[in-house]
């Protein structure tokens, strides 16, 4: 008896550390389709061999205190890459800069462990002639949500019911050309000459456009709740972002980190990598935009106007059974859905485009958080996700990229 005694006692501090792991791999051709229909050569991570790497990369999700592991594993055939933590407190070795900390190159495994500090929003970048590989395409949101809450801001900060991450970027496809690309495959030392930025592509969350409305549909507002919205800037343009006049607006934190005071305005500047979350509330019904403003920085020119359609709607029944709530993230995700609820038993999994059509079901047992792997083959798009029990049901609207 003693004996189990001394053992559980030492095994409890590892059962009580949680430790997440995140698989990135890099790759050094990929290709992503325009607004107007071009393709381009594009870099970046992915999570599987077989997956075309997305621009912009994964989401990556923490819980404060964790302890993390980013495994990076390079395929780019030559071309060493990196994991830069922008605006993420960790020691020099893990932070991703190629001369300070170190260098992933073709198929071999890079580690980056750190323990995951404050919550906020974090960017991710390759630091390797990062001025190419991040206009390529290598580059993601990361996010580090207070430990054990997901509706929270950070601890005894603001309360919301659902929260979207906002990621700015643009594209010259000049430089996505073969022979500009190839450049890439330099040292963080060398120099390399490159042409001239001038892009035509202006994304939010990897499109432009048309894009937009189709791949990421609606942002929904709860009337008379919190949505807190995540805006990065990992372009080398600056954004304006302006909100609808009739919501309550309040800007909380800035890289990471809680404002002292909230400020109280319908605009705010977000300048390449920085982030910002916005607390948006609303108490009318209505549908609007957010529409984003990017500019030149070496003279203030405007180049483009994106927006984002935004509806507030009254709190449906559907939402909560009997106080049991469903958390979905990352939102947009790439197939890969990781679901957290405070029901525990059996439910069904439903997933239906926007006009109706089931494209996936599955039905499982609940007990606490879980993943729900789509199917291969779903376009990207909005979609609705029904969570079906024998109290009930919730419905929830995600976008897979």
């Amino acid at each position: 008896m003693r004996i189990w005694f001394h053992i559980a006692i030492i095994l409890l501090p590892f059962a009580v550390m949680a430790q997440s792991t995140e698989l990135l791999i890099a790759r050094n051709k990929g290709e992503k389709v325009l607004a107007d229909s071009q393709v381009i050569r594009t870099m970046g991570f992915a999570r599987t061999l077989t997956e075309n790497p997305g621009v912009p990369g994964p989401t990556l999700v923490f819980e404060e205190g964790d302890s993390a592991v980013i495994d990076l594993w390079n395929v780019s055939q030559g071309a060493p890459h990196t994991i830069h933590l922008h605006g993420l407190d960790v020691n020099q070795e893990n932070d991703g800069v190629p001369h300070l900390s170190f260098s992933v190159h073709h198929m071999d495994h890079g580690y980056y462990r750190f323990k995951v500090p404050h919550p906020g929003t974090y960017l991710y970048h390759c630091h390797v002639v990062s001025t190419l590989h991040v206009q390529g395409g290598m580059y993601g949101v990361l996010i580090v949500y207070p430990k054990g809450s997901r509706n929270l801001t950070w601890e005894n900060g603001y309360r919301y019911e659902r929260d979207y991450s906002i990621l700015t970027s643009e594209i010259d496809p000049i430089w996505h050309s073969d022979s500009v690309m190839i450049l890439s495959h330099d040292s963080a030392h060398q120099r390399v000459k490159i042409p001239k930025y001038r892009p035509t592509h202006f994304l939010i969350n990897g499109y432009s456009d048309h894009q937009i409305d189709q791949e990421l549909g609606l942002y929904e507002i709860k009337k008379d709740s919190n949505t807190f919205f995540r805006f990065s800037n990992v372009g080398f343009t600056g954004n304006t972002v302006y909100f609808p006049k009739n919501m309550d607006i309040q800007i909380v934190s800035s890289d990471g980190r809680p404002l002292p005071v909230a400020l109280h305005q319908d605009s705010i500047n977000i300048y390449p990598g920085e982030r910002y979350g916005v607390i948006v509330k609303s108490n009318e019904l209505s549908q609007d935009s957010i529409v984003i403003h990017y500019f030149d920085l070496n003279n203030l020119k405007l180049l483009n106007k994106q927006r984002v359609m935004v509806q507030t709607r009254a709190v449906s029944a559907l939402e909560t059974i009997d106080n049991i709530a469903i958390l979905v993230y990352p939102n947009p995700n790439n197939g890969l859905i990781r679901i957290q609820s405070t029901y525990s038993g059996k439910a069904d999994l439903l997933l239906y485009t926007i006009q109706g059509i089931e494209v996936d079901s599955e039905t499982i047992h609940v007990n606490g958080a879980f993943e729900w792997k789509l199917q291969e083959g779903i376009p990207p798009g909005t979609y609705i996700l029904e969570f079906r029990t024998s109290k009930g049901l919730i419905r929830k609207t995600v976008q897979k990229y």
